[in-house]
């Protein structure tokens, strides 16, 4: 009569039938779930195997023969207490999944002016934990103050926007005093507040070290500033970029939208970096990627708008990038070059595809007056020219300053693209490989 349980049935004609039925009484306790709500759990003796299911949370417990351990949480479906967290996502709310709740905490943006830091407080207080975004659009004032060990997720950059509401004020900050590592960001759009007026900056590290940063998939709007900033003393490190997207913003007052201050943390990535700046609050072309120091690895990246220069590197930084596309439109003025290139940093440029735009040059290797530091340890790769909007206003390199011999800079290519503009006589200290190796 019972498969899945095995409980005794006497047997026709016996004198001793309460026996077997005595000992099934005595597994009841541990085979039969008890229901209740979470608080009453209590009430109940947590013997070993025994199970209980809070009917208010969702949350499983088994006994231990002492104590009540969670095992996990089921989905009740709301109608006994529990979180429908699609439901609430539907309705425009945002979900905290904390480590330390045993149920999800909901914030209701219309309840609150600060709606993303009190999710992210949430997290702070119970030892971490995740934030879901809703479809649809949220407004904050800004200083969002992520938590260690958190995660923000939207629905897409598309489907899930936050607006940044007050003017100079910046978006996500990374200024905790104990550091801010193991943070997830991804899924959703983050807006400045536009128009004309200078704005704080969308993403900001100015306090302590950021360590693995992971952010997926960002896409940046409005911010009349750098998106991405590292103030110097600041080092993010094993930082980890999947693809950031910038359209309307203006870094032209600034070093560049993306702005790597400091002068150490190593190991940071980026998968693909695609700008598309606008010159209409400073009146110039925006740097898109500025570097004086750790060490940054970059894919792709591609832009259009009134980009002026593509990369432009000094200090000691360390860099890498893989392809980059240049396709301004609508720059104020033309730029010196795509690439500029300074100081003793090492740097690998692997391609240039340039389609429209007229620089004077593709790379330009130039002094570090603040270090003091000749150009050397650049690897410059082939330049690619497509379509006829696309030209040069001089040639391909140009060596501002002399390079240093003992540790000389390669390039890719023929002799004849290299232009040496700078009057302090030969070094050695640059190699043209256009002519090395033997042909067949």
């Amino acid at each position: 009569m019972t498969d899945n349980h095995q409980y005794e049935t006497p047997s026709a004609g016996t004198l001793d039938w309460h026996e077997p039925l005595n000992r099934n009484f005595e597994r009841i306790d541990t085979d039969v779930e008890i229901r209740d709500t979470d608080d009453a759990r209590s009430n109940y003796a947590a013997k070993s195997g025994a199970k209980f299911l809070a009917t208010d949370t969702g949350a499983v417990y088994i006994g231990d023969g002492g104590n009540w351990v969670q095992l996990g949480t089921i989905d009740s479906g709301g109608a006994s207490g529990g979180t429908d967290i699609e439901a609430e996502l539907i309705a425009g709310n945002i979900v905290v999944l904390a480590r330390d709740l045993s149920s999800p905490e909901v914030v209701t943006p219309s309840g609150t002016n600060t709606p993303i830091q009190d999710a992210y407080d949430v997290l702070g207080a119970n030892d971490g934990g995740e934030i879901r975004l809703p479809p649809g659009r949220i407004s904050t004032p800004g200083n969002i103050r992520p938590y260690e060990n958190t995660t923000m997720t939207g629905f897409g950059a598309e489907v899930t926007e936050l607006d940044i509401t007050e003017q100079t004020a910046d978006g996500i900050v990374f200024d905790r005093d104990s550091g801010t590592p193991d943070v997830s960001l991804g899924g959703f759009a983050l807006n400045g507040p536009g128009g004309t007026d200078p704005t704080g900056v969308a993403i900001h590290h100015t306090n302590r070290d950021t360590m693995n940063l992971r952010i997926g998939r960002l896409l940046f709007w409005g911010w009349n500033n750098s998106v991405y900033r590292v103030d110097q003393g600041v080092g993010p490190f094993q930082c980890r970029h999947e693809q950031m997207i910038v359209y309307d913003c203006d870094a032209g007052a600034e070093d560049g939208l993306f702005e790597f201050r400091s002068y150490y943390g190593p190991a940071n990535w980026f998968g693909t970096i695609a700008v598309y700046p606008i010159p209409d609050s400073s009146g110039e072309n925006s740097t898109v990627f500025y570097s004086r120091g750790g060490t940054q690895t970059v894919d792709y990246l591609t832009m259009g708008g009134s980009t002026g220069y593509a990369i432009d590197q000094t200090w000691d930084s360390v860099i890498e990038f893989g392809n980059v596309h240049y396709e301004p439109v609508g720059q104020v003025a033309e730029s010196s070059a795509i690439v500029r290139l300074r100081g003793h940093g090492t740097a690998t440029i692997d391609t240039v595809k340039h389609v429209t735009g007229a620089p004077d040059y593709v790379y330009e290797l130039d002094y570090d007056s603040y270090l003091g530091n000749a150009p050397n340890r650049k690897i410059l790769g082939p330049y690619i020219e497509l379509g006829q909007e696309a030209s040069l206003g001089e040639t391909i390199v140009n060596l501002a300053h002399p390079t240093d011999p003992t540790a000389p800079s390669l390039y890719q290519g023929s002799p004849d693209d290299v232009a040496v503009t700078h009057s302090q006589g030969s070094t050695g200290g640059f190699r043209a490989l256009g002519t090395a190796g033997t042909g067949f």
